[in-house]
């Protein structure tokens, strides 16, 4: 790898060519090398981007929130604040709106 963060709910970021996935501690890859960046797990959830958009996924690699905001935090107390053009707001984790971010 080109890459590598510590291990963090039993997932590490991995970096090679350019794109970052998530291996276990086997070193076997759970989450594909697809991404543009991604964020560490919290919750469950890890955000993801890839050709400038930001979602979240699980620790099997399944998208839960699709790849559709301009940026994405990580989830606490079961929300994750996120942006698309100026605005912030609030999604749980199914991606379903919450309210507007102060």
């Amino acid at each position: 790898y080109d890459d590598a963060w510590w291990f963090s709910k039993g997932l590490a970021k991995v970096k090679k060519d350019d794109k970052w996935g998530f291996i276990d501690k086997t070193g076997k890859v759970v989450i594909p090398l697809i991404y543009d960046n991604t964020g560490d797990f919290s919750e469950g959830l890890a955000e993801v981007s890839k050709n400038g958009k930001w979602g979240f996924v699980d620790k099997t690699g399944k998208v839960v929130v699709p790849l559709i905001y301009d940026d994405a935090y990580d989830f606490n107390n079961g929300e994750a604040e996120v942006r698309v053009d100026d605005e912030r707001f609030y999604i749980d984790k199914e991606g379903r709106f919450l309210r507007y971010a102060d």
